[in-house]
């Protein structure tokens, strides 16, 4: 029996089509997975580092809450998304930003240092942001500008008013803590204990910095609280003194008090760039601010130059040196100057200043303590 003509030719096109069908190479494939959104620092920091200093321009939380990791060409963008992170190309790599900041190190905060300025790495603007303080003499602005102007975009200056004093008072009173036999009135920053279960408390090092043994008390009812153990200032561009607790019927908690409420502290950590932080004090206290910069080099107005400081948009008052810096319940830094005056408010209603902090991560690390 013959067979229709349309029916052949019904049944060729569905051959084909199944053909067709099953050479696709999209036909069997299963969906491409969404990756996970990348939302801790400490994973965009591992990825961007797997990319190379060269290819990446740091990590930051931009202006909405996300976590971007900051990288120099588009297939470098592509290959973070693919990864779940949020990726914005920029203009100069980690390894260019570094490399201007080292160079301003190298040639002016260890060649002849420039009180009342600061400079440090800004991811999130992709320069490194450097500025510059009321007390910087004409001469000295205009050295500093001449060594700027080689760097190019790759640099920006904003002036601030004020002048970067270490935030302590002389043992004039106060209140928070202080030392009879020397010392400066200061601000207990946090509890620390190593791993025999001994507790210590951190303050910041210019408190301490005397050639004696300082013993130190709180200013409310003065009551004896312990013994400097370890400090410096300067000495290797560090800002910190771990006092060791000797005082009887004492309770040192893991927490920190501002404004009559208690916050608290489970364990240390360095900043990101945008951490949101607050600022406890024994003169004042700031509860609304974010990290400007994780590692700053900064020149005081005494010539002091400490490098690898915190930079936050926090005030600072005389006698807060030494108090607590925080995010969430982690520890990141021990206060230690500011450009605020001494005259001005400074509470979480105002913005225009800035603060510099020491990282309490590796004060503690060093030393072999945790915090609370």
């Amino acid at each position: 029996m013959r067979r229709h003509p349309r029916l052949r030719a019904s049944m060729a096109v569905a051959i084909c089509g199944l053909f067709a069908v099953l050479a696709s190479p999209t036909a069997n494939a299963a969906p491409t997975p969404t990756p996970t959104p990348i939302t801790d620092p400490a994973r965009a920091r591992a990825l961007a580092a797997e990319f190379g200093a060269d290819r990446t321009g740091g990590v930051y939380y931009d202006k909405t809450g996300r976590l971007v990791v900051a990288v120099t060409d588009e297939a470098t963008a592509r290959a973070v998304r693919a990864e779940g992170g949020v990726a914005e190309v920029v203009k100069h790599s980690t390894a260019t930003l570094t490399s201007v900041r080292a160079g301003l190190d190298r040639r002016i905060a260890e060649a002849d240092p420039i009180p009342n300025t600061s400079w440090g790495v800004d991811s999130s603007n992709n320069q490194v942001t450097v500025e510059i303080f009321d007390g910087v003499s004409a001469a000295d602005e205009k050295r500093l500008m001449n060594v700027l102007a080689g760097y190019g975009d790759a640099v920006r200056v904003e002036r601030l008013p004020g002048t970067i004093r270490p935030n302590a008072y002389e043992s004039v009173g106060g209140t928070g803590i202080y030392s009879k036999d020397g010392g400066s009135n200061c601000t207990l920053g946090f509890n620390a204990r190593n791993s025999s279960g001994q507790k210590y408390f951190v303050t910041a090092g210019h408190c301490a910095d005397t050639d004696r043994d300082l013993w130190w008390h709180r200013q409310e009812g003065g009551i004896y609280l312990g013994k400097r153990m370890w400090f410096d200032y300067g000495g290797i561009d560090k800002d910190y003194a771990v006092m060791e607790y000797r005082g009887e019927d004492l309770a040192a908690y893991g927490s920190v008090k501002a404004f009559g409420t208690y916050y608290e502290i489970t364990d240390s950590r360095y900043p990101n760039d945008g951490d949101s932080v607050k600022r406890s004090g024994a003169t004042s206290s700031d509860l609304v601010g974010e990290v400007l910069s994780p590692s700053e080099t900064v020149t005081y107005t005494d010539g002091t130059v400490l490098k690898n400081m915190i930079k936050t948009s926090l005030c600072g008052l005389p006698g807060d040196s030494g108090g607590p810096v925080w995010s969430g319940t982690y520890a990141l830094g021990i206060h230690s100057g500011s450009n605020t005056p001494a005259d001005a408010t400074c509470n979480s209603t105002v913005s225009q200043y800035r603060s510099w902090a020491q990282p309490v991560h590796w004060v503690l690390g060093n030393h072999g303590l945790s915090a609370f």
